[in-house]
């Protein structure tokens, strides 16, 4: 087999865009003005467009290529309710008594998707396995999260197995409020919305340069220019001309993902039906899709693994957590997932009229919905939540905290390759592994 590049993948349609046709379906002529201008059209600057929608503004969204083609379109779809890399502890030194609020709106976030969304599976719930954490810890921290709002229990074996249909885990935290959908079918869901309440998508329209004047904002696209009053620029890690700052915020980390056929599966389909995604460093993760199929990924580590290997890893995965060995990959690409040092979302202002964020950290759905809503309400001058997100530091920035992040998931990576592939009894949930 010829060795797949990093770039195909990248290039290639996620398992959700190869569902629709790739071409243009948001052409409308370019205003002369607008009250506010949303740079990107994936669902953080959508749910920005609706809400600015909801205060009256009059709103122009502008896409470089399609609705959902950056990281909307291109992810796992899990819907999560806490945000990466925390505990309830870290979560309260890091933002105080802000810590509380913010999970309660990225929960109540999460809730909204699930129950509004056609695009939402037909089940609901998420969990967190642990495979190494002793009982009375997971007790601990699950008691932490109910005190900051946040509706988690403790499922041990007998319960993972029949939630997951896997005995790979000793137990874990299930999050109700979690869940999964089709990204890129919500992505067009909130785009038909936004166009159904008068505001304007174009597609093709890449903003090329911002310009502050003393009465408005000048946002420049091949197509012309537009007077804004207000602008979102929602490009994340997907950030370029224009938006090319919301890249250089963070610390891009490819995430290579595939779907594979599952033996059986018209006769002996897997019965487990919730989403769950590890908390290992190299976190594994695994969702299940029509027809039997399982989703799953890891990162890229470009320096140490090719692009083959890590497809070759992703199938060894599966027949550890199934003890299943899959037909075939039947659908492979890529996606950049946005770094930041404390796992919590940038935001820059650079005036009062211009905003923008990112650093999803591997959270994305619920995470920018909740973002787009709140930094819009604040750009308007709105009641809402407030939530004391960090501007980006420079010392974070860019390759070292990547190299960094890699290089933790490499170790990792290698410690769990030493026993993968040899059986070997799982931990019990009282004892330390």
């Amino acid at each position: 087999m010829s060795e797949t590049t990093l770039a195909e993948l990248l290039a290639a349609p996620s398992v959700w865009q190869a569902q629709w046709p790739w071409r243009t379906m948001y052409a409308a002529k370019i205003p002369f003005e607008s009250d506010v201008v949303i740079v990107g059209g994936g669902i953080s600057g959508l749910s920005a467009a609706l809400q600015a929608l909801d205060a009256g503004c009059s709103v122009t969204v502008l896409e470089a290529l399609r609705v959902g083609a950056g990281a909307t379109g291109r992810n796992s779809g899990f819907v999560v309710p806490v945000p990466s890399r925390h505990t309830p502890e870290s979560l309260r030194h890091l933002l105080g008594d802000a810590a509380q609020r913010f999970v309660h709106a990225l929960q109540q976030t999460a809730c909204d998707i699930l129950t509004t969304s056609s695009a939402a599976s037909a089940a609901r719930g998420w969990i967190q396995p642990w495979a190494s954490h002793p009982l009375p810890d997971l007790i601990a921290l699950a008691r932490g999260w109910r005190a900051l709002g946040i509706d988690v229990e403790v499922v041990e074996r007998e319960q993972m197995k029949a939630a997951l249909e896997t005995e790979h885990y000793a137990a874990g935290l299930c999050y109700s409020a979690g869940g999964s959908v089709d990204p890129y079918a919500l992505a067009q869901e909130m785009a038909s919305a936004v166009t159904q309440r008068g505001g304007v998508i174009l597609e093709d329209c890449p903003v090329l340069k911002i310009k502050s004047y003393a009465t408005y904002v000048g946002v420049i696209t091949p197509r012309g220019e537009v007077k804004a009053g207000r602008i979102f620029v929602a490009g994340n890690v997907y950030g370029i001309e224009a938006s090319r700052i919301t890249r250089q915020a963070v610390s891009p980390i490819a995430l290579v993902l595939a779907t594979f056929a599952m033996p059986h599966a018209e006769t002996e389909p897997l019965t487990g039906q919730m989403p769950f995604s590890d908390s290992r460093k190299d976190m594994w993760f695994f969702r299940r899709l029509e027809r039997g199929r399982v989703l799953t990924g890891c990162f890229a580590l470009p320096l140490v693994q090719s692009v083959n290997a890590c497809c070759d890893l992703l199938r060894e995965r599966v027949c550890k957590v199934y003890q299943r060995v899959p037909v075939a990959i039947e659908h492979q690409w890529a996606g950049w997932v946005g770094l930041t040092h404390d796992g919590m979302p940038l935001v820059r202002q650079a005036d009062e009229r211009i905003v923008s964020w990112s650093g999803c950290n591997g959270r994305g759905i619920a995470l920018s919905i909740l973002m787009g809503r709140t930094l819009m309400d604040c750009l308007l001058g709105r009641d809402g939540i407030r939530l004391p997100f960090k501007s980006p530091n420079y010392l974070y920035r860019g390759g070292l905290f990547g190299w960094l992040a890699q290089t933790l998931i490499a170790i990792d990576r290698y410690k769990q390759r030493r026993t993968m592939l040899s059986p070997s009894p799982l931990p019990k949930s009282s004892e330390k592994s």
